[in-house]
């Protein structure tokens, strides 16, 4: 457990650092769109194809990545639900933060969690490969186009997916682990090199966007972060849960994907946001919300399937 709180606190002390160099002008104006344009050209495809091409695929296509899709999906499709109808909000509002209710921290935070509480890291893989492989990509194309504030066209859809980057690396990273083709080691050093970049240039980032923004609980903005951030650390695991029971899952298996379920709100939502220049609001307050609750909401989790459900 100490693992997870020292994980935890050190994406706390990034962001603390992202937020004074803002603060102390160390970072100029404009320095938040080039560290997440770094991430978003670079980094974040460069970490995509080095976890997805030396992933067994075979090994995780199983009922824990259908739980996975299962919860990540039903999760977003609920706040696109009560968020566009219900609460009038805007389509970008609506896309974010759907994004930001239903997108996991797996990596970062998802492996310590998986590692010390469940005792392995594999009960993170099938939750990353659906994330990276196929829900990362889908959000930052959506993004792009609802940010253009041109209304889509079945060409300007399909050049969006086939040019965005996160797209490209994740369709590369399957090709070889699906068929087994080998990566040149100086390429797999490379791109293991650059993707490493990723989770710190973001966490920078993200503390350097905090710099004179404020939460407004009251406003429709804070109505929708509450919403994500409610939908993100109880409705996923919830889904994840009933989900994985109804498909087999008990005992160890079933807690497994609940946890997974109920981890934070990945940075790359605040990307995603970033470069659409829509729902940032949405996309901030939800990663610092879910990131602080996690630790809790974890041991609560473990504690309901242990003492309680006897599991």
């Amino acid at each position: 457990m100490g693992d997870i709180v020292q994980s935890i606190c050190a994406i706390g002390l990034i962001m603390a650092v992202g937020w004074l160099a803002r603060r102390t002008r160390a970072l100029g104006e404009g320095s938040v769109q080039v560290l997440t344009d770094l991430v978003y050209w670079i980094a974040a495809p460069a970490l995509l194809f080095s976890v997805i091409s030396t992933t067994a695929i075979d090994e995780v296509l199983g009922i824990p990545l259908i739980v996975a899709a299962a919860s990540g999906i039903g999760t977003a499709v609920v706040f696109a639900m009560i968020a566009g109808p219900l609460m009038r909000a805007r389509t970008a509002d609506v896309v974010l933060g759907s994004m930001a209710s239903s997108l996991n921290n797996a990596a970062y935070i998802g492996i310590p969690i998986a590692v010390y509480v469940l005792g392995s890291a594999t009960h993170g893989v099938p939750i990353m490969v659906f994330q990276l492989g196929f829900f990362t990509p889908m959000f930052f194309v959506l993004a792009d186009l609802v940010g253009s504030d041109r209304r889509p066209t079945p060409w300007t859809v399909v050049r969006g997916v086939i040019t965005n980057p996160m797209v490209i690396a994740a369709f590369l990273g399957f090709v070889c682990a699906w068929f087994s083709v080998p990566v040149p080691e100086l390429f797999a050093v490379a791109t293991s090199m650059a993707g490493d970049a990723a989770a710190p240039v973001v966490l920078v980032a993200f503390g350097a966007s905090l710099v004179g923004q404020h939460l407004r609980v009251h406003s429709q903005m804070g109505h929708l972060t509450v919403l994500a951030s409610v939908l993100k650390l109880l409705v996923e695991p919830g889904l994840a849960c009933v989900v994985g029971y109804l498909l087999g899952l008990r005992g160890t298996d079933l807690m497994a994907v609940t946890v997974m379920g109920g981890l934070p709100t990945a940075q790359n939502a605040f990307i995603a946001a970033s470069r659409a220049h829509a729902g940032e609001e949405i996309a901030q307050g939800t990663v610092l919300i879910t990131t602080l609750a996690s630790l809790p909401m974890t041991v609560a989790t473990a504690w309901l399937f242990h003492s309680v459900l006897g599991m």
